[in-house]
Parts: structure tokens; sequence; C-alpha cells
């Protein structure tokens, strides 16, 4: 009897002490045989895109990509490699029992480009949500053959992949009835996206005017005239009120303290496509209140600055409470150069002959695309994986196209 209540005890005992290991180690607690004895150790899970890339942590080459790491408390210099891409940074903070997390996207060193259009556009106007872009197939540039003369007119592309994964082909939603002028022509879209606005112009003693408009439907060629004189700037003014509106409705899905204060002090906020993060521009200096005190543990490292400063652009995280300094107007004046990446991790950067690429906390700055482009268009590939800009590749073609840069 004694016997059997001592083996009984020993095997509770054993059960105890092997799920107290399994719990202890599953913490991040590791024997350090150095100093003989048992020390906390956290996490580093680093994953990339695309994966398979090396791990290099302190000069070392560690392990790659995705994989968890364990690792004594403390700051670490991270640099995440593969051949064929640019390489990634970080420096890293290390907590006992705590997961700390690395996404790197990777930038291929030589992306690759394919042609969207190759009939000559003019004029390509993104919509509101960055899932389509509506341009101008002008009559000069389609009459130079007779099998292009179709091609004439305003065109839609849909830049979320179709059925089963493939891409979406550019749809005619208007033809013109007669040879028009498009040097002047300009597209707008409807904040709901069902309309895109044609909109003809001239000038007139060194003066702009207005010579017709018509209302199309974005998706099929239904076509509507519309008095300039009159009905014109009320639909501008209607959709401008619209278009603000919503904006406003964005900011207040954040704190209130921070809301109340980017109202205030900044202008031409635009929110990432997840809405966890919003850049915005400085008009006036101020301190942005503290909302998550203390910081989250695991958060980003990288250091933030509360204090924003008139004419620089940041960026405010609401998941963990941070806000990022990127860049100031003096670099970056006209704020439609400061776009998000469709993971919404990352900002374009478009500057003349450049497109550049950089995370969301102002680290990581990499070339995507230095050469030739037209009018400094570049989009953000809603499904991720992409860019979108308008370059011309043949000098003897007056007209640009449109071109993805394939960044996988």
């Amino acid at each position: 009897m004694l016997k059997r209540s001592v083996i009984s005890i020993l095997i509770i005992l054993a059960i105890a002490g092997l799920s107290l290991g399994v719990i202890t180690y599953s913490r991040g607690y590791r024997i350090n045989t150095l100093q003989k004895s048992l020390s906390s150790t956290g996490i580093l899970s680093a994953s990339s895109y695309p994966d398979k890339a090396s791990i290099w942590i302190d000069g070392k080459l560690i392990s790659a990509t995705n994989s968890s790491i364990n690792l004594s408390p403390g700051w670490y210099n991270v640099r995440i490699s593969r051949e064929g891409y640019q390489s990634w940074e970080k420096k890293i903070r290390i907590q006992g029992e705590i997961v700390s997390q690395l996404d790197s996207l990777l930038i291929p060193t030589n992306p690759s480009l394919r042609a969207i259009t190759i009939t000559g556009i003019m004029n390509p106007v993104l919509s509101p949500t960055g899932n389509k872009v509506a341009f101008i197939v002008p009559g000069e540039e389609a009459t130079k053959s007779a099998t292009l003369i179709s091609k004439t007119g305003i065109w839609v592309i849909d830049l979320r992949d179709g059925l089963l994964g493939g891409k979406s082909e550019p749809k005619a939603i208007f033809h013109p009835s007669t040879r028009q002028n498009w040097t002047n022509a300009k597209l707008v879209w409807s904040p709901d996206e069902k309309y895109v606005l044609l909109i003809f112009k001239s000038s007139v003693q060194k003066k702009e005017i207005t010579t017709a408009a018509f209302q199309l439907l974005s998706d099929s060629e239904n076509v509507t005239a519309i008095d300039e004189k009159y009905s014109l700037p009320t639909l501008l003014a209607q959709w401008e009120s619209i278009k603000t509106e919503k904006e406003q409705i964005i900011l207040r899905t954040l704190p209130t303290l921070i809301s109340d204060s980017l109202l205030n002090t900044s202008s031409n906020w635009k929110m990432s496509p997840d809405e966890t993060k919003i850049i915005y521009l400085a008009t006036s200096s101020a301190n942005l209140s503290q909302i998550i005190t203390p910081p989250l543990i695991g958060s980003n490292p990288t250091n933030e600055t509360r204090k924003i400063e008139k004419g620089k652009y940041y960026i405010y995280d609401q998941k963990e409470d941070k806000n990022f300094y990127i860049t100031d107007n003096k670099s970056f004046p006209n704020p439609e150069s400061l776009i998000w990446y469709s993971d919404s991790k990352h900002i374009i950067m478009i500057e003349k002959g450049t497109i550049s690429i950089i995370d969301y906390d102002s680290t990581n700055k990499r070339v995507v695309y230095s050469g030739p482009f037209t009018d400094n268009i570049v989009y953000s590939w809603p499904p991720g994986g992409k860019l979108v800009t308008m370059m011309n590749l043949n000098n003897q073609k007056a007209l640009s196209n449109l071109y993805e840069i394939d960044l996988r």
C-alpha cells in the first residue's frame, strides 16, 4: 500500500515537473550554461515577402524566414536579405517572455515591367478607393490605324484581379460620335465611383473656360450631357462636400483626443487600406496626447514623436498609439506624391525620376524604380505586389501608356 502511494506521488510530481518545464520553456526561459542559471529569453518572429530569406543578427547568419528565434533580452541589429532583392534592416528590442514581430517587404533589385495599355493614353485618374483608373484614348492616336478607330474615347480598368485571379481588361464607357480635342479634357470620379465626369475646357483670352461636360456611367456606355454653366459647378460642389464629409468620418474613427487634434492642426489625411493608420500633413504645431499608457509591450521599437511641427508629414498608428515623422513638404510639396502601399505597412514616395518605398515608421527607404515616367503618376495595385505607373518607352510615340511594376 505504501509502495503504491509513493509511486503515485512520484508520478504526480513528474507530471507537475514536466508541465512546469513545458510552461517555462514556452515562456522563453532557457538554461544559461555559462552562468549556471535559468534565464528569461524573448522570441523574434521574423517573416518576409517573399520568404526563404536569410536572417542576419548582429552580422551573423542565424536562420531563414519565416521562423521564430529565441534571444536574450537586449537590442539587436537585424538584416533580412535574399539574392536578387534589396536588403531590409532594423534595430529591434527583445524583451523577456515577449514575442517581437518583424514583417519585412523585400524589393527586387530589378523589378519587371509589363504594359497594361498599348494604344497610348492621356490624363489617367484613380478612383477614390484606388480600385479603378479612368483614362482617355485620344483620337489622334487611335486614327493612325483603321483597326484602332474604335479605341477612341474614355476607358476604365479595374485594378483588382478578375475571376480565378485573371487580369481585368480595360472597358470602354464612352465613344465620341465626332472628333474631339482631348488636349484639355479632364476626368473626375464621383465619390461613390458610379460616375465619371468628362469635362472639356479651352482657353479664351488666356482664361480657361468649360465648353462641354458629360456624366458617364463607370461600368457601361451611358452618357448624360450636363449644363456646364449651372449644373456642373453645383455637382462638383456636392461631390467635394461628400468627399470632405467622408474624410471627417474617417478621422472620427480615431481616438477622440487624436481626431480632435488632427482636425484642428493637420490636413491631407489619407487612411491606410486596412484603416489602422493615417498619414497627414501638420498645418500647425501641436502635441498629440498619449492614449495607451504605458506603451504596449512588444510594440514597434522605432522612436516616435508626439510633438508635431508645421509643414511635416506624419503617420499615426492607432493600433499601437505611435506617431512617426516621415518627411516634410519641402521635399514633397504635392501631398499626392505620398501614397499608401496596398499592405498598409508602407508608403510609396514619388519624386522626380524616382519611385521609392518606405516602412510606415520611416525606416528602410528603398528605390523601386529610377527612370523616366509621366506626370509623376503612380498607383498601388490593390491585390498587392505591384505598382502602376505611366511612361513612354517608345520616344517615337507622343503618348505614354500604363505599366505595372512587379515587386514580387
